[in-house]
């Protein structure tokens, strides 16, 4: 009996124990789900993935994730599926932590914890350090830093096959700003872009003929912070290639810019538009500088089409030769000529808008052959029409931008040029609004005056207009004597019957002779054009290919029916030159290069 009930007990402390466990959760699985196992973590720019193995457990288990990290609140996916996670919008440089959440109706387990770092964001300053020999493209989202000569390429020879070739394009996105590095080293030359013979610039804020925004446009700047930006502050922007020069075969660019030069005048270095050339040149001698864009033999196949070059040392723009075709160019406050060209240059530039200062400035456009050899082939054929050209001499403007002397002369042909210039108007210069000087330029005049018309033994000036050149308005003191042609000659070379030249009131609004800002530009365009004029018809201009070349992307010479670089009516805010052209003296109103500069 006494067995019997040691036996009952034992049994009854048995349920009681069995009992005892099943009310404290322990022993075998009633369901709940296991850990989540083999948790990790992957990183891309400022997301993080996290991914894991399913858990067992029985209802099947839902997820949740949470991502922790120091100093931040914690982020959780309460309705994480398919065994991952994704968060997005992270922090640079911070390091997170991720664990994973199993849970059902019979419970929850948490996983073990893994750990994934957001790298540091990419400087927004990239330093170009070495030459461009591959295909490559600079983006928007980072500003451009030349910090010496850079070379796009590596130079093809006259034929593409010299020995060490190296052929590249360089693309820059629309909307990018590259700056030149200033205060470098002692003797150091400054930084400046080259594209080499056989390379290509593919700088193209809008990939179409129109004028780009203020946000499109391809920016070439100093490194200063806006507002203390000044002429020099870096080199500029070179392009060498392959069309005919009559320097030779070829030749050697100021400032150790390479060689250019050929026999392939439909020769394509790119496309450069929608561009702004912002506070660059080099001085180091009078015979080696930099122009803000030097264009050394670049052939027909190039398209330059809305381009800005703004307070530069040496020239704005100079053509070396070649059959390259500008339009629609705004040259404001350069440090020398406005537009140069030389050495048997046979494209077009049309619709010109120059505006000087007078702390520094020389002519509005000197138009050259060749100083060594005035005969030299080919000769200058080009063409320059549409030009609103505003000099700053003081005693015969008014305005901002008059002070002391400044602006030489308006339009000088000398050198044995054979230019022609149309449909412009030249105001503001100090000693003269056009002269031919030089004895072969002088013959080329002459031969115009009587009747012949072959651009290689001609030069022309037809269809313009000049006022208040030497001084102020009038209509007779407009002219000095040059050499080899007495003031009287010139005069009456303008005012031969037929060329329909006019000294008369071009009727520019007073903002023409302003500073202005991007915001406010000055306005440049008159309200009608002077009683009686009459326009050289542009169209009859034969794009021969010799004298002139077509431009490869369809672009021509547009007829048009008024002196100056915009059609007289037409509003500021539709100027072809609004929205994207800057004109303070400092650059307060250009592109910022860093925050807040």
């Amino acid at each position: 009996m006494q067995s019997l009930r040691k036996l009952a007990l034992l049994a009854v402390v048995a349920l009681g124990l069995a009992a005892c466990s099943e009310d404290n959760g322990i022993g075998p699985s009633n369901g709940a789900p296991s850990a989540p196992a083999n948790v990790a973590v992957s990183v891309d720019g400022t997301s993080i993935t996290v991914t894991w193995t399913a858990s067992t457990g029985t209802p099947a288990p839902t997820y949740s994730v949470t991502l922790t990290a120091p100093g931040e609140t914690a982020r959780t996916d309460n309705a994480a599926s398919a065994l991952t996670s994704v968060f997005e919008g992270l922090t640079h440089g911070q390091t997170y932590t991720a664990q994973v959440t199993a849970t059902n109706s019979e419970g929850s387990a948490n996983s073990t914890v893994a750990s994934g770092v957001i790298p540091d964001a990419e400087a927004t300053f990239v330093e170009v350090t070495g030459d461009i020999l591959s295909n490559t493209t600079w983006t928007s989202d980072k500003v451009w830093v030349l910090t010496q000569p850079i070379f796009v390429g590596r130079d093809c020879g006259t034929d593409g096959a010299k020995a060490g070739c190296a052929q590249a394009t360089l693309t820059i996105e629309p909307g990018t700003t590259v700056v030149g590095k200033t205060d470098l080293s002692q003797g150091v030359r400054g930084a400046y872009l080259v594209v080499s013979r056989g390379s290509k610039l593919v700088a193209d804020a809008t990939g179409e003929n129109r004028r780009p925004t203020a946000s499109e446009v391809i920016v070439f700047t100093s490194d200063k912070p806006r507002g203390q930006r000044a002429r020099g502050d870096w080199g500029g922007l070179i392009v060498n290639g392959r069309a005919r020069t009559n320097s030779g075969s070829e030749a050697e660019g100021e400032g150790d810019s390479g060689l250019y030069g050929g026999a392939l005048d439909t020769d394509n270095s790119g496309i450069i538009r929608g561009v702004r050339i912002e506070f660059a040149g080099d001085d180091v001698t009078p015979t080696d500088q930099l122009n803000g864009l030097a264009l050394q033999s670049v052939g027909s196949g190039t398209t330059i089409s809305y381009l800005q070059i703004h307070y530069n040392v040496d020239d704005g723009v100079e053509p070396f030769g070649g059959t390259v075709s500008v339009d629609h160019l705004v040259v404001t406050g350069i440090g020398d000529d406005s537009v140069d060209g030389t050495d048997g240059y046979r494209g077009f530039i049309q619709f010109i808008v120059g505006q000087q200062r007078a702390d520094r400035a020389d002519n509005g456009m000197e138009l050259s052959n060749d100083g060594e050899a005035t005969d030299a082939s080919p000769q200058s054929t080009a063409v320059i029409a549409n030009a609103t050209m505003i000099g700053a001499a003081s005693s015969v403007v008014t305005g901002e931008i008059a002070n002391g002397s400044g602006s030489d002369r308006g339009v000088q042909m000398r050198e044995g040029s054979h230019y022609r210039v149309y449909n412009s108007i030249v105001t503001g210069f100090d000693d003269a609004g056009f002269c031919v000087e030089n004895a072969p330029t002088v013959v080329a005049a002459n031969n115009r005056m009587a009747g012949q018309t072959t651009p290689k033994t001609t030069l022309s000036f037809e269809g313009n207009v000049l006022w208040s050149n030497k001084s102020a308005g009038g209509t007779g003191d407009n002219f000095e004597a040059c050499s080899g042609y007495s003031e009287a000659e010139n005069k009456a070379f303008f005012n031969k019957a037929g060329f329909n030249n006019l000294l008369a009131d071009p009727g520019l609004p007073t903002s023409a002779f302003s500073f202005g800002s991007m915001a406010a530009p000055p306005n440049v365009i008159p309200a009608a054009a002077p009683a009686g004029y009459t326009p050289f018809a542009l169209g009859g201009v034969a794009l021969d290919n010799d004298n002139l070349f077509a431009p490869a992307d369809g672009r021509t010479l547009e007829a048009t029916t008024y002196p100056g670089a915009v059609a007289p009516g037409t509003a500021l805010a539709e100027a072809w030159y609004t929205g994207w052209t800057v004109w303070t003296i400092d650059g307060a109103d250009s592109r910022p290069n860093s925050t807040g500069n």
